[in-house]
């Protein structure tokens, strides 16, 4: 296919719609942003670059397209009434080096673009085979749920983890002390909050002295220590000394033994 002589329009470059492709269903059944991509991706056909179009979207914010997934939905609903085809499918090279994805209007003919390996195409037209306006609706309908369907394939795909974790706590936070000191082995609960900022449910007994000097440690509900002090006396305790609660200060205490 041979190029057509240069003209060149003394205003410069212009967007051109013929009035067939306004009027059509592919073109009325176009949501603004559809049609502001297409309007964008006019505005890049300039000569013989039908083929080589593109549409990134900082180039697509001047045009009233701020999104990213707005863009996409556009040039895919572009595709699916016929306006607009895609040449070159975009992705990264093995570089790193990423390519956008190249479209061509269908109601241009296209020309020999050696560099990005396109070959001369006449205009194809698939927006005529539009129907109507919900034709053209259900189309696009039908591109974003096999996009949707298609990410969906991804997010699922993979195989079952078996579970490491038990289904249930195997232990659990206790900060009440049993009624038994001695269960199950040598240890003595203890109710006692040091900090207000403590994550874990915590009950205070009634026992506990706000007193640092006074605190007492005994679990609730437990019989008080006794302890046996020899007051010499030997014939009216029959060898075991008289018992008395431990109440006292370490100190006294300690001056009793001995005494």
């Amino acid at each position: 296919m041979s190029k057509p002589k240069t003209y060149r329009d003394p205003r410069g470059h212009s967007l051109r719609i013929y009035d067939d492709l306004y009027d059509s269903p592919a073109f009325n059944a176009l949501s603004p942003h559809d049609v502001m991509a297409y309007l964008a991706l006019l505005r890049e056909l300039k000569g013989y670059n039908n083929g080589d179009l593109s549409l990134p979207l900082s180039r697509a914010k001047r045009c009233g397209i701020g999104h990213h997934m707005t863009l996409a939905r556009s040039l895919r609903a572009l595709c699916a009434v016929g306006l607009v085809a895609v040449t070159r499918k975009g992705g990264a090279t093995k570089g790193g080096q990423r390519l956008p994805t190249l479209y061509r209007v269908t109601d241009a003919e296209c020309y020999d673009i050696p560099a990005k390996l396109l070959t001369e195409m006449k205009a194809t037209n698939e927006w005529k085979r539009i129907e109507s306006v919900e034709h053209g609706a259900q189309l696009i309908q039908a591109a974003e749920d096999s996009v949707k369907k298609a990410t969906e394939k991804k997010i699922n795909a993979g195989h079952a983890v078996t579970a490491t974790t038990s289904r249930r706590d195997v232990i659990g936070p206790k900060i009440r002390s049993p009624r038994d000191t001695w269960n199950g082995g040598p240890r003595h609960g203890v109710t006692m909050a040091e900090k207000v900022e403590n994550p874990l449910s915590m009950r205070v007994a009634a026992e506990f002295s706000p007193d640092a000097e006074k605190q007492s440690h005994r679990t609730p509900r437990v019989s008080p220590l006794q302890v046996a002090i020899h007051t010499g006396n030997l014939a009216s305790t029959d060898d075991h000394g008289t018992y008395r609660r431990l109440t006292a200060r370490p100190a006294n205490l300690f001056k009793n033994l001995i005494h």
